[in-house]
């Protein structure tokens, strides 16, 4: 079976290029597959960070071509019809925000007349960030698939609401297993960055104010209260202004207690900061799913997170993590100290079982028998 993907990547950065990359890896064991990537993914002025290039040293072992630029229609006519040649039975999108819905809608509508059918694998339906007419692009972009595939129950009840007659299956984020190379132990790794006799707390991936990184920081005086030896670890590039938090740090005294790593890192840096970690902190305000959990739990790493969105379907409560008992600064310090009280050894045992659930053969199963289901 052919089977193409449209979204970004490498060399285009993020964790949408990496599970695309993921997947289309797990999917070429058994099928032909191409990504038709971008050529550019935002425009300069709308992009909120320093760089949109991976610069990771490993190139995936995929045929990928950048053929349209998602704010240039221009590109959209061409990019088509490289697509119709390449003739894919089927094609697989992400969908994350509202921004790519036109092409994406534009694309799918034109190529579904060519009998290539479409499957959707969604992110997020409620956004974050505010955008106007997010409803009617989303039901554009969406509204022709054959198939929507949702990553949580949150994102499925949303999607089910958004569009009740669309054929909705609900799938899974699988685990990043992309980035454990056996470079480093937790010892070798706590070396490395001089965090021997530390408690690391990971903050990790890019930095929006809904991920609550301020809540974090705000917190931290009172876990270094119950925990002297908690170290706060921030590694990721800040979208927007970064001295909120370097001065948050600052007024706080916590200089000495916090390394701020304000940039995107390569995927064979990433192992390193996991492995230091003792605990992953999700202090989210709103969440759908997070990637990064994924990453954690393939390095054995637990986790403590807010209770929004579908977090509370990725760190099950004293298993896996903890769950803070609501979104504030004082049960989120709590729900740190709970879980150091944890035994490691069974919460390690606990993430194991949970992994056997999240891999990648799974979802490209589920997604095959599902177009087959529907076709």
């Amino acid at each position: 079976m052919k089977i193409g993907f449209i979204g970004p990547a490498y060399p285009l950065r993020g964790g949408i290029a990496q599970f695309i990359t993921l997947l289309a890896l797990e999917l070429k064991k058994r099928h032909e597959v191409k990504i038709f990537s971008f050529s550019k993914q935002y425009p300069k002025i709308l992009f909120p960070g320093k760089d949109q290039i991976d610069y990771s040293e490993t190139k995936p072992d995929l045929e990928i071509e950048p053929i349209v630029i998602p704010y240039n229609f221009l590109t959209w006519f061409s990019a088509a019809k490289k697509i119709k040649q390449w003739q894919p039975e089927i094609l697989i999108l992400k969908y994350w925000i509202p921004f790519f819905a036109p092409v994406f809608g534009w694309l799918i509508r034109r190529l579904r007349q060519h009998k290539i059918k479409v499957v959707y694998v969604i992110d997020n339906i409620i956004f974050h960030e505010k955008w106007i007419f997010a409803e009617k692009f989303t039901k554009y972009a969406l509204g022709k698939a054959d198939v929507l595939i949702t990553m949580s129950d949150s994102v499925h009840d949303d999607t089910l609401k958004l569009l009740p007659k669309a054929n909705i299956i609900k799938g899974f984020h699988p685990i990043y297993n992309c980035y454990n190379l056996g470079n480093y132990s937790k010892e070798s790794a706590k070396k490395k960055l001089q965090v021997e006799k530390k408690k690391v707390i990971l903050f990790f991936g890019y930095i929006k104010p809904y991920k609550g990184l301020e809540l974090l920081i705000r917190s931290f005086p009172s876990i270094l209260e119950k925990l002297p030896d908690a170290y706060l670890m921030i590694v990721g590039e800040v979208y927007g202004d970064d001295t909120v938090y370097s001065n948050l740090i600052k007024k706080l005294n916590m200089e000495n207690n916090v390394t701020f790593l304000n940039r995107f890192v390569t995927n064979e840096e990433v192992e390193l900061y996991y492995k230091a970690a003792d605990v992953l902190a999700l202090p989210y305000i709103s969440a759908t799913q997070s990637g990064v959990v994924q990453i954690a739990y393939d390095m054995e790493l637990g986790a403590v997170a807010t209770p929004v969105g579908s977090l509370a379907e990725l760190v099950l409560d004293n298993k896996t993590g903890i769950m803070a008992k609501d979104v504030s600064r004082e049960a989120f310090a709590d729900a740190i100290v709970r879980y150091f009280e944890l035994d490691q050894g069974e919460l390690i045992r606990n993430i194991k079982k949970e992994n056997k659930k999240y891999n990648w053969e799974t979802l490209g199963k589920l997604i095959i028998n599902a177009m087959k289901l529907y076709s």
